[in-house]
């Protein structure tokens, strides 16, 4: 008795597993080619577009973000007037000032007052926007720069050594 319950419990899966299959190809008989085309197609041109939209708003988010940066720096860098020096800096550090009025800068590092360099602002100047400056070896990398008027540059501190930036 014991093997012709399994005998009919092996049947019945066995019959259950044909109809399975049988069901899912009839249903996929059912529907005509050009509509299973034109079902996965669309869905493809769907995910297609999804992802094209993510990476586009992506990139504006990333744009956007690169500008507002941009603007944070330019707003937040004070006025180079004489008199004026920037917190002393570690490797690594940065600093920047916004050269709004034309004439001529004496820049130091008040720690190291043999570093030094000479900001020259004017008119029609080739440099503008912003400008990066290193701080190397105990020294200014430029030792003259000309630049035009709201022109904003941004000291780096390179060497192992605090220094500053400094304007007589």
């Amino acid at each position: 008795m014991n093997k012709s319950k399994w005998g009919v419990l092996l049947l019945t899966v066995g019959i259950l597993a044909a109809c399975g299959d049988t069901t899912e190809e009839i249903g996929m008989e059912e529907m005509p080619e050009e509509e299973m085309v034109e079902e996965e197609a669309g869905g493809m041109d769907m995910n297609e577009e999804e992802t094209t939209e993510e990476a586009t708003e992506e990139g504006t988010e990333e744009e956007a973000t690169e500008e507002e940066a941009t603007e944070e720096a330019t707003s937040d860098a004070p006025i180079a007037e004489n008199g004026v020096a920037s917190e002393l800096l570690a490797k690594g550090e940065m600093t920047s000032f916004v050269f709004n009025e034309a004439g001529e800068f004496n820049v130091f590092c008040e720690p190291h007052p043999v570093m030094k360099m000479t900001v020259i602002v004017e008119e029609g100047a080739e440099l503008s926007g912003e400008v990066a400056v290193d701080i190397a070896d105990y020294e200014f990398v430029e030792t003259t720069l000309t630049v035009a008027p709201g022109t904003v540059i941004t000291w780096t501190n390179q060497d192992n050594v605090r220094h500053n930036v400094a304007f007589q």
